[in-house]
């Protein structure tokens, strides 16, 4: 009976371990059947690049509008966005280095992303993704503005018209000492506006209706009808300041006169006079000015303007 009683206690052991053995065994299978689940990672939305040279041609607050003169399919357009800066906004110089936000003024050139969607008003609106802030493509005399500079006075000028602009050339003229300033608007992208900015001062100059290298003239405008008496304003750019002019009908001399300018060369001086005359023999008229040849006394640099007579001073010549 001893016997069988631990050979029986031995068997229940025996399974008991057994059993114990397979519970753990089982316990972690289960545990590790199927691996822990992550969180699925939320896909940030891509960048887009709209402008490659890009120009800043409002601010307001944190909103830049942002536009490129562009040939599509051969026809001349004009891309513009509004682009809302925020605190995920990337601002770099094109050196790499991080700029603020007052970095991104009327007249910089940049290039810019925009993220997020997008309203499709013209211009778009969207979120900046990104904005490189670029060097100024033009190297400048001392004592000059630069390109940035020079295009923010122009734009500046033309404050309070709402058109979308864009800029499709500029040119630093530095023997003349201006930056010739090419803008388009979407409106009469076919007629560009030519302005001009004193490349030393930065304020705008006038934009002559006729010139040559030594005068600007910026009335009256050729081709215009001219009283008995008008008034001729401009610039020249002459020896010791004096110049001449005459105004004849191509028969006869009406008047003329000598003139001196603000200043001499190589400075352009400013100038204004009075022409009076009596009658013309037909409706057209030349207005020359020009100077006198030091060597022989011959008229030289000349600019001619061409005007019109109203009827009641023209006198016919008969024969």
């Amino acid at each position: 009976m001893r016997k069988q009683r631990g050979f029986l206690y031995l068997v229940l052991l025996c399974i008991m371990t057994i059993l114990a053995s397979c519970g753990s065994q089982g316990g972690g299978s289960s545990a590790t059947s199927e691996p822990t689940r992550q969180p699925e990672q939320e896909q940030k939305p891509q960048a887009v690049k709209v402008f490659d040279k890009g120009t800043i041609i409002r601010k307001e607050g944190n909103r830049l509008l942002v536009t490129a003169y562009a040939a599509k399919n051969g026809a001349p357009s004009i891309d513009a966005f509004w682009l809302t800066v925020n605190e995920q906004t990337v601002l770099q110089h094109a050196s790499g280095q991080s700029v603020t936000s007052e970095k991104l003024t009327v007249g910089t050139q940049v290039e810019a992303w925009h993220v997020g969607t997008v309203d499709t008003s013209y211009p778009a609106q969207s979120g900046a993704a990104k904005i490189i802030v670029q060097d100024d493509a033009q190297r400048v005399p001392e004592g000059m503005i630069g390109q940035s500079e020079a295009i923010k006075a122009a734009l500046q000028d033309l404050t309070g018209q709402t058109a979308a602009r864009a800029l499709k050339n500029v040119s630093l003229q530095a023997e003349d000492g201006f930056w010739k300033i090419e803008l388009v608007q979407y409106e009469a992208i076919d007629q560009p506006q030519i302005l001009r900015v004193d490349a030393r001062t930065g304020k705008m100059i006038p934009v002559p209706v006729a010139e040559n290298d030594a005068f600007r003239v910026y009335s009256p405008v050729p081709g215009t009808k001219v009283n008995a008496t008008f008034t001729v304003e401009g610039e020249a750019r002459v020896f010791e300041a004096a110049f001449s002019w005459t105004l004849e009908d191509g028969h006869n001399i009406l008047a003329e006169g000598h003139q001196m300018a603000e200043e001499g060369a190589p400075a352009w001086g400013r100038f204004r006079f009075d022409v009076s005359y009596k009658n013309a023999s037909q409706a057209n008229i030349m207005l020359i000015l020009y100077v006198h040849s030091a060597k022989d006394g011959k008229a030289e640099k000349q600019l001619v303007i061409p005007l019109k007579v109203p009827e009641e001073q023209i006198k016919y010549i008969t024969e």
